[in-house]
């Protein structure tokens, strides 16, 4: 498992990542190892990475292979840390809410305070509450025991008040969290045939959300794009899809008018438009996408990290792709394969497993869909490769039952039993 794990976390770093990590590296001192074990993983094509171990203990004969794994997978997660901390503003708070902590247990006071108050104010700008609280909280536990000095029983009592807001607010937002969870579950588990009882529970909920979006203290960004989450899927599963579009439409602006409070890269925009996409796919509403497409578009900027981009382009390639072979297309939808960057195909920039498993998948298909059985099984066969890990994601599932119609059109009966024993497998995990 760790293997799977090491092998995974360096399959999916990006050209910079790697830069990054190897100038990381230089810092640190003591065995290299874990530089050894990097390489190796990072030329070893998916295929052989079952000699992977074997080829280190070849080289470096007596050293442990799971212990450098273990410290290799913690160099990597460190180096990815700090090369987020310049744009990603949660962890942006953490760090200068780190570095507060520290001063202050160092009696560095005046220092100690003024990186309080810069985590509050980043925390603030993002209406990240918990964070928010955390360093009111630090702050008044300071004031306390300075004795208060400097601070009158009104402000202190005000600052109290804040923080208790603050709890309020996360508490509440916690709660919408949990409707929409309890919502989600319900409606995957039930289906379309519902009982009585069923609809009783459901109204339960709405009438619970319903009264949670009115008596809501504060009106921010989080409780409205929960809210609006929470309509789009409900509307979406009973069918009511003249809502769900407008819902859709709703959530999307809401987005555009609070930009300034998403991440540096906005990931959370990016899947919410990925999650309407995949909505509108399932109502079959195909006309609608190509509007979210140029939404994700937009997002594509230089100064993002390479796995954003990436990640942003290859869900624009996987919808595309989607579109031709649902109106059965195939001949387009292998053009336009010939349009996407070679490398976003290459097992060295996978950057998201998943993602990279539907890109495969949708180009299996459209060969599948013009009878070129050979060519549909040379990508889902690379699928079924890289995804041995997790058997769970649907899109393993989906290759594996296009395998199995693909070695069926080709008559291959041995294959056939074969693939059929693993795909029983592979659905009791």
């Amino acid at each position: 498992m760790l293997k799977n794990d090491i092998v995974r976390l360096v399959k999916t770093l990006s050209s910079t990542e790697k830069r990054y990590l190897k100038l990381y590296c230089k810092k640190q001192s003591g065995s290299r190892a874990y530089l050894l074990l990097f390489d190796l993983i990072d030329e070893t094509p998916l295929k052989n990475i079952q000699q992977l171990e074997e080829k280190f203990l070849v080289i470096l004969p007596g050293t442990s292979f799971d212990t450098t794994a273990k410290y290799l997978l913690r160099i990597i997660t460190d180096s990815l840390i700090q090369l987020r901390l310049d744009k990603d503003n949660l962890f942006q708070q953490m760090q200068t809410f780190m570095r507060a902590k520290v001063l202050l247990e160092r009696s560095l006071i005046k220092e100690g305070m003024k990186e309080l108050h810069k985590a509050k104010k980043l925390a603030e700008n993002s209406q990240n509450y918990y964070m928010e609280y955390l360093a009111y909280r630090s702050e008044l536990n300071v004031l306390s025991e300075l004795n208060f000095k400097d601070v009158n029983e009104d402000e202190m009592i005000a600052m109290q008040m804040k923080a208790r807001n603050l709890l309020k607010a996360q508490l509440q937002i916690h709660e919408h969290h949990s409707l929409y969870e309890v919502l989600k579950y319900r409606l995957m588990h039930i289906g379309k045939s519902m009982s009585e009882q069923n609809k009783k529970q459901l109204n339960d909920l709405l009438l619970s959300e319903l009264s949670l979006v009115t008596n809501k203290v504060a009106h921010n960004f989080e409780s409205k794009k929960l809210h609006l989450l929470f309509q789009s899927f409900f509307f979406t599963s009973i069918g009511d899809y003249k809502s769900a579009l407008k819902t859709f439409s709703e959530l999307n602006e809401l987005f555009e008018l609070n930009i300034d409070k998403l991440g540096n890269p906005p990931f959370d925009y990016l899947s919410s438009l990925e999650g309407i996409m995949d909505s509108l796919r399932t109502i079959g509403a195909y006309d609608r996408i190509d509007f979210y497409l140029d939404k994700i578009n937009s997002l594509l900027k230089a100064n993002y990290s390479d796995q954003f981009n990436l990640q942003a382009t290859k869900t624009v390639a996987i919808f595309n792709l989607n579109l031709y072979t649902c109106d059965g297309r195939y001949r387009e939808a292998l053009d336009y394969v010939k349009v996407i960057p070679p490398d976003m195909l290459k097992e060295a920039i996978i950057v998201d497993y998943e993602k990279h498993c539907e890109l495969l998948f949708h180009i299996g298909l459209a060969h599948f869909g013009l009878g070129e059985w050979e060519k549909a099984l040379k990508q889902l066969n690379k699928i079924t490769l890289l995804e041995k890990s997790n058997l769970h994601f649907p899109i393993y599932k989906a290759a594996k039952i296009l395998v199995i119609l693909t070695h069926y059109e080709l008559g291959n009966t041995e294959y056939l039993q074969y693939e059929i024993r693993s795909y029983k497998r592979s659905a009791n995990y």
